[in-house]
């Protein structure tokens, strides 16, 4: 749903966002050299602290608003969120599999296909698409995680807090050691991306105000540590990019930077955040196709892939707007028409 007086401090995030998550799949998976190696290290967990402020960004507006009609929540989700999500898919199956595919296939199997990749997360080439389950999961519950949070007191929500990040803390590093029993997170209900999703509402209802340094201190902190442990504990890294307190950390000192500065508005430069803003879910559903097939296949044919940073940055910029201008295209034409559909049935089924 996109808001009336649109807030620039989160579209500015979500520019930077798309662009880090771009930007960490044109990184090469393998390193040619130590200079190589030291870049990526250190630049990675600064760009996968966006994963989390994805989350978060979710999380902020719908805890906040927007779930007191719980079916029309669903719906609203359903038309923005799932009809674009089913369509991008339905782009890389038919990509994969019948401008690539070499079996010749009739149309129902070819939309059977797509429907069950579609639901079993077995898309071809769209291994980013799983940020879209999880998310898919949290809106599921956001109606009731919604009311659970607003009921509590700013005291019991840092409590809750503090808990879920102590538990996030002993998964992460003391089960792989095996010193805790798998059963106690099996049935763990606080665990996992949620953190990040309730992390948004939490830190601009709890902190807004307070004192950023602290935080800028455990963010530095944070990147700090991530480093040290990929340098010189390689073979210990479980859940270092994503869930370990130490990007937690990472996230919230980059959400409350913006939360406390970034609402100063540069006119031509804040209105562009906010178009690219409005069409960066389709960014992100396309960019993984656009990077892989096209971005890749120019930059290889130039002089730039003998060069490693440059390289990076140029299939960034190029995978950039192309998934920009396919987003915008799809966003005005074929997505408006898909989105007026069940709008039409629900108020037909209303009418009788």
């Amino acid at each position: 749903m996109e808001r009336k007086n649109r807030e620039i401090q989160y579209d500015y995030l979500r520019v930077i966002a798309v662009i880090a998550i771009i930007m960490v799949h044109s990184i090469p998976a393998q390193a040619a050299n130590d200079t190589q190696q030291v870049f990526s290290a250190v630049l990675m967990p600064v760009l996968l602290s966006f994963v989390g402020i994805y989350f978060m960004l979710s999380g902020l507006f719908i805890l906040d608003h927007g779930t007191e009609n719980i079916l029309a929540f669903y719906k609203n989700r359903f038309r923005t969120i799932v009809i674009p999500f089913g369509f991008y898919t339905g782009i890389y199956y038919f990509y994969y599999n019948v401008y690539l595919g070499q079996e010749k296939l009739g149309f129902f199997p070819h939309i059977k296909g797509w429907f069950f990749g579609w639901l079993t997360e077995t898309t071809p080439m769209a291994p980013h698409m799983w940020f879209m389950y999880v998310i898919l999961g949290l809106y599921f519950c956001a109606p009731f995680l919604s009311r659970m949070l607003k009921a509590m007191t700013d005291h019991e929500l840092t409590i809750f807090l503090v808990m879920i990040l102590i538990i996030q803390a002993l998964f992460v590093y003391l089960q792989p050691l095996g010193l805790l029993p798998g059963e106690f997170f099996q049935y763990m209900i606080f665990k996992g991306w949620l953190i990040y999703f309730v992390l948004g509402y939490s830190l601009k209802r709890l902190y807004q105000n307070s004192r950023y340094f602290p935080f800028l201190a455990a963010g530095f902190a944070g990147f700090a540590l991530t480093t040290i442990q990929k340098f010189f504990t390689p073979a210990f890294t479980p859940g270092i990019h994503d869930l370990a307190p130490t990007m937690i950390a990472m996230a919230s000192a980059v959400f409350l930077f913006f939360e406390r500065y970034g609402t100063v508005s540069f006119p031509v430069f804040t209105n562009a955040c906010g178009l690219i803003s409005r069409h960066s879910y389709g960014m992100y559903l396309i960019h993984y196709l656009v990077l892989g097939q096209f971005s890749a296949a120019i930059i290889e044919k130039t002089w730039i892939r003998h060069f490693y940073v440059p390289k990076i940055i140029c299939l960034t910029a190029l995978t950039f707007f192309i998934s920009l201008v396919i987003a915008w295209l799809m966003d005005e034409t074929v997505l408006k028409l898909l989105k007026r559909i069940p709008q039409l049935i629900w108020k037909q089924g209303n009418d009788r």
